[in-house]
């Protein structure tokens, strides 16, 4: 994983109280894979009240910032490494 990816990971982890295992992370090629790792995790750790369409909201306005990205480029499926530039 690049810079870029390993920053996107430690923003996704902080903001959503979570961990992304390095190889499951190395193994996410696709905003959508993300966001259902994410809405999985956050499942699974029995947070109450979780939307699959504000999680997704959230993630694109974490991927916008960390990767400089306009937010209609980031669809669900995204490549990160080809289609958003990621390192």
């Amino acid at each position: 994983m690049g810079l870029d990816t390993v920053e996107l990971v430690l923003a996704v982890e902080e903001i959503f109280g979570i961990e992304i295992p390095n190889d499951v992370a190395a193994n996410i090629f696709t905003v959508g894979a993300l966001n259902e790792f994410i809405v999985a995790e956050l499942n699974r750790l029995q947070r109450p009240d979780v939307n699959k369409d504000i999680v997704y909201d959230l993630l694109r306005n974490i991927i916008v910032i960390q990767l400089a990205v306009k937010p209609e480029e980031v669809i669900p499926s995204a490549r990160f490494i080809q289609d958003l530039h990621a390192d």
